[in-house]
């Protein structure tokens, strides 16, 4: 079977590309956007941080073991350190378990990155992936709770899960308290934990938005339309529009025009935020890059901040962020390891296959 598709695809190379640069030229684009620029590398002495986290699971009958990890890189004049957090453990088999491990893993980068700034004076931290994405993303089950489970959980656990959260650990400070919520509330445990580990994540982030200044969120990927409205995105149309070096007029985005809903917990906070959004390339052909500030930047602090980054990466890309990812990936292999070592014996009903 594969063999046919393999020669499908060999027939209609040529078709396809011309239907795809075809689609490209009959859209109308404003090419103001881009501007072409060649990036310096910076010459500035500075601190540059950067980190990454990873999570893997394994279904077995009765649960689920997982694992997460996430490290922080910092390089200054004294050359690389290294923060890194990890965890082990079991969760019950429902249908949220992935938007629950990646909050997991989401958090660790989070409360790493607050380790990093309490340990050394950081200038620049570079975040792998989109916090404005965290937080204009609904959690699961935001509008399956019942408005009377969630007024429980904020009166009962809230309070208890910020005193959790000023011993500053790299954990999920919500587990600490999961013997309490679900002794509490019996059948509606896993909806109550999911509920309050979305608000230790927005606390968090709240927290680590002090340091607004100092991050810079990079994705390698990107489905945004905020420049062109288009149903293509629009890291695409730059890659098409030019090859060089540059970056985008740098746009604003006001959160509270953003998203509709009412955040749990600091809803006021989060809604009169603001980020400034930019795609840029760093080198000629290489990829490009999605930017987010969390605050209202100039075009001047736009360009200082890519000569920094640029003066700080391989092939176009920040090598903290490089080497973080290459660092904590989880395979299937290590996962399996971590179970023997565990003594795990109990079936995962794929052995026939």
């Amino acid at each position: 079977m594969l063999d046919s598709l393999y020669e499908q695809t060999l027939r209609k190379k040529d078709s396809i590309n011309e239907k795809i640069e075809a689609y490209f030229k009959e859209i109308e684009f404003d090419r103001s956007l881009w501007i072409k620029k060649s990036i310096s590398d910076s010459k500035m002495d500075v601190t540059i941080a950067g980190g990454d986290g990873s999570l893997n699971k394994k279904r077995f009958l009765s649960f689920i073991f997982y694992a997460v990890d996430a490290e922080c890189l910092v390089y200054n004049q004294n050359g690389l350190q290294s923060i890194e957090s990890s965890e082990v453990d079991l969760i019950p088999h429902h249908r949220h378990v992935e938007d629950r491990l990646r909050n997991y893993m989401g958090t660790f980068e989070l409360k790493t990155a607050l380790e990093s700034f309490k340990l050394y004076d950081i200038d620049l931290y570079l975040f792998d992936g989109s916090l404005l994405g965290n937080l204009i993303r609904p959690f699961p089950l935001e509008n399956e709770l019942t408005t009377d489970l969630k007024e429980v959980v904020k009166s009962n656990f809230l309070s208890t899960l910020k005193r959790e959260l000023l011993k500053e650990e790299i954990e999920i400070s919500s587990l600490k308290i999961r013997e309490t919520v679900e002794e509490e509330l019996g059948k509606q445990k896993v909806e109550a934990m999911i509920y309050l580990e979305n608000m230790e994540n927005l606390l968090v982030i709240r927290k680590l938005l002090e340091h607004s200044q100092q991050l810079v969120g990079i994705s390698k990927t990107s489905t945004g339309n905020e420049y062109f409205g288009h149903d293509i995105p629009d890291m695409a149309i730059f890659e098409w529009l030019d090859k060089g070096t540059g970056y985008s007029q740098p746009k604003t985005i006001d959160l509270s025009k953003e998203v509709k809903r009412d955040f749990p917990i600091l809803n006021d906070f989060f809604r009169n935020l603001k980020f400034t959004i930019f795609y840029g390339r760093l080198e000629p052909f290489k990829n490009i890059l999605k930017f987010e500030l969390p605050y209202e930047a100039t075009e001047e602090e736009v360009i200082n901040i890519l000569e920094i980054i640029k003066g700080n990466s391989t092939l176009g890309y920040p090598y903290l962020l490089k080497k973080a990812h290459n660092d904590v990936v989880i395979r299937n292999k290590d996962l399996k390891n971590l179970s023997k070592i565990i003594g795990f014996l109990e079936k995962s009903g794929r052995e026939m296959l």
